[in-house]
């Protein structure tokens, strides 16, 4: 970590923040210390749905140690928790990778779960129900933030799964009226993580699962030897 950190500054995420647009060059990578944030695909001329979530578990800039070359990758990332981060040039990264080579192994390995992710909210979207896709994001963000509560709107929530915010509202009333979480404009706290899972699909579950083996075990059971390359 210490060589991560001295090409690193430690950089505030606000909401609503966007850290890379869709089609430009992507000049920072971010790892994420605190805060959620949103990937997100391009649908329509002026309307993006989720692709993937992140939080600090994981990383913005992928596609610098994939394809370095590619100046325009795809994609929006935006942030819709706030938080910290550990920035840096993505050239100096880019640069720096040979010397990180444990670095390397674990984000591909979150590459993998990336898309594990992606592929699983796709199958998600396509044939469970709307309560159980809410569900479904509730858990995943709550797992990604390491919280119960997630500042977050109800407009914010329609616009990421590409649903009417009037379904969102319904749906969260709903789970409040359940006791499984409590209810606000501007925030949700989950106040029975069990129970959220009873109604939502088993996709979170799968999600987590995959986290656990691809990265959780990793870096629970990294060695000490090589501390500034973590």
């Amino acid at each position: 970590m210490t060589l991560l950190r001295s090409i690193a500054t430690e950089v505030e995420l606000k909401p609503r923040q966007v850290l890379h647009h869709w089609r430009l060059p992507m000049d920072h990578v971010y790892f994420v210390e605190r805060g959620l944030i949103s990937v997100s695909a391009k649908v329509e001329a002026n309307r993006f749905v989720e692709a993937w979530l992140v939080g600090s578990e994981g990383m913005i800039g992928a596609p610098c140690v994939l394809a370095p070359e590619d100046p325009t990758p795809p994609h929006r990332r935006i942030v819709q928790v706030a938080g910290t981060a550990l920035r840096i040039p993505a050239q100096t990264f880019v640069a720096a990778l040979d010397d990180l080579t444990v670095l390397r192994s674990v984000i591909l390995r979150y590459v993998n779960l990336v898309l594990f992710q992606t592929s699983q909210i796709g199958a998600c979207n396509a044939l469970h129900s709307v309560k159980q896709r809410l569900g479904r994001w509730l858990l995943v963000a709550a797992g990604a933030m390491d919280s119960d509560d997630l500042p977050i709107t109800h407009a914010v929530l329609a616009q990421l799964l590409g649903i009417r915010r009037a379904s969102v509202s319904e749906c969260l009333e709903t789970f409040e009226q359940a006791g499984i979480i409590r209810n606000t404009r501007a925030a949700i706290r989950l106040t029975n993580r069990s129970g959220l899972q009873h109604v939502a699909c088993s996709c979170s579950g799968l999600i987590q699962r995959e986290y656990d083996r691809q990265i959780g075990r990793l870096i629970t059971t990294s060695s000490p030897e090589h501390p500034d390359e973590s």
